[in-house]
C-alpha cells in the first residue's frame, strides 16, 4: 500500500512550515504569492489532498488547533486540566482535540501531528523521542522540564511543596514519616521505578523515614497500600500519599480500621482536589494549580504561534504549589 501523502510531506518538499502549507492551500493571508505558488506546485507534484478534517478547521475560522493528551479520564485531576484547556481554547477561538494518554503514544502523537499546531500533555519520555513521534510538532509538557528546541514546559515545584509539608507536619508533632508511592510502570518498562515525589520525600524526611510502600493510583489501591504501611510500621504518625485519589482511600481505610486521623496518624495527599472535602476528616493536600497549568500552557502556545510554530528554544515556566490544610493532617 502506498504511503499517504501528508501536509508534512508537502512542507518538506516546498521548504516551508506546515502552517504555511495550510495558508497557501486554503487561500489565507500572511504569505507571499511566490511562497503560495511554490507550495501549490509541491502539493500538485506529490498528489496531496487536504483531509476533510483540516478543511473543516478552516471553514470554522479556527486559525490554530491544540492537541491535548489526557493522562487519565478517570482521575479528576487530569479532567480538571482538560476542562480548563477547553475553556481557554474556546476563549481564544482555537480548536482543541483530545486524545487518551493510555493509548500507544507514538500513534497518538503521529495522528495529532497531522491535525494540530501544538501538542500539550503529561509525557514521561525524553524530549528527542517526543519530537520524533510528533513529526516535529511543537510539544508543551505539563509538570516536567523542557530541554531542547521545539519542546516547552509548565512545571510545578512539587519538591518545594513536599519540603514545606514535611516541615509543617513536623512542627505539628509528626515524628515518623511514611509514604505511599505510585506503582505505575513507565511505557516500555516492566518494573517499578521510584517517582520523583518519592525521591523528594525521602530527601526531606531523612532518618525520620519509617517506610515507603507502593500502590495503584486509585482509591482502593491507596487504601490497601496505606493499610500495608500501617500494619508493618505502626509507629508511623504521618503519611504522604502519591495523589489525592490514593489519599482518599487511606482516610477511608483508617476510619474502617478505627485509626484516629489526625490524632494517631496524619494523612496528606498531593493534588488539591475538591473531592477531598467529601471524606471525614476532610483531606489535607499539597495543592497543584490545574488552572494555572492550563493557562500557562496556552500562553506558551500563543507565544510560539507568533513565530508560526517554528522550533525555538525551550520556554520553561515554574509554578508554586500551596498546602491546602484541611482536617486530616
Amino acid at each position: 500500500m502506498a504511503k499517504r501523502i501528508t501536509i508534512l510531506d508537502v512542507a518538506a518538499e516546498a521548504g516551508v512550515s506546515r502552517q504555511t502549507v495550510t495558508r497557501a492551500i486554503n487561500g489565507m493571508g500572511d504569505i507571499s504569492e511566490a511562497t503560495r505558488e511554490r507550495v501549490l506546485q509541491a502539493s500538485q507534484r506529490l498528489g496531496y489532498r487536504p483531509s476533510r478534517f483540516a478543511r473543516n478547521l478552516v471553514d470554522r475560522n479556527k486559525t490554530h488547533a491544540v492537541g491535548l493528551v489526557v493522562a487519565s479520564f478517570v482521575n479528576p485531576y487530569f479532567t480538571d486540566i482538560a476542562g480548563d484547556m477547553i475553556a481557554g481554547a474556546m476563549d481564544r477561538g482555537w480548536q482543541l482535540i483530545m486524545a487518551p494518554g493510555d493509548a500507544d503514544r507514538p500513534t497518538v502523537l503521529d495522528l495529532l501531528s497531522r491535525q494540530v499546531d501544538v501538542i500539550v500533555g503529561h509525557f514521561g519520555d525524553d524530549d528527542e523521542a517526543l519530537i520524533a513521534e510528533s513529526n516535529n510538532t511543537p510539544i508543551i509538557k505539563l509538570e516536567d522540564k523542557a530541554h531542547i528546541r521545539g519542546v516547552h514546559a509548565v512545571q510545578i515545584d512539587i519538591e518545594a511543596g513536599i519540603r514545606i509539608a514535611v516541615d509543617e507536619l513536623a512542627a505539628r508533632g509528626a515524628r515518623r514519616f511514611g509514604m505511599v508511592d505510585s506503582g505505575y510502570t513507565r511505557r516500555g518498562g516492566n518494573a517499578y521505578e521510584p517517582s520523583p515525589r518519592r525521591r523528594y520525600f525521602e530527601n526531606q524526611v531523612g532518618s525520620r523515614l519509617s517506610a515507603v510502600v507502593v500502590g495503584d493510583e486509585t482509591i482502593s489501591g491507596g487504601g490497601a497500600a496505606f493499610l500495608q504501611l500501617m500494619e508493618s510500621h505502626p509507629d508511623t504518625d504521618a503519611v504522604i500519599m502519591f495523589n489525592d485519589l490514593m489519599a482518599l482511600g487511606a482516610v477511608q481505610t483508617a476510619q474502617a480500621r478505627g485509626l484516629d486521623v489526625p490524632g494517631g496518624v496524619r494523612i496528606m495527599g498531593i493534588d488539591g482536589l475538591a473531592l477531598g472535602e467529601a471524606v471525614n476528616p476532610q483531606l489535607t493536600s499539597i495543592a497543584l494549580d490545574r488552572h494555572a497549568l492550563a493557562t500557562n500552557a496556552l500562553e506558551i502556545a500563543e507565544t510560539i504561534a507568533a513565530d508560526d510554530f517554528a522550533p525555538r528554544e525551550p520556554i520553561n515556566i515554574l509554578l508554586e504549589p500551596r498546602i491546602l490544610w484541611r482536617d486530616s493532617a
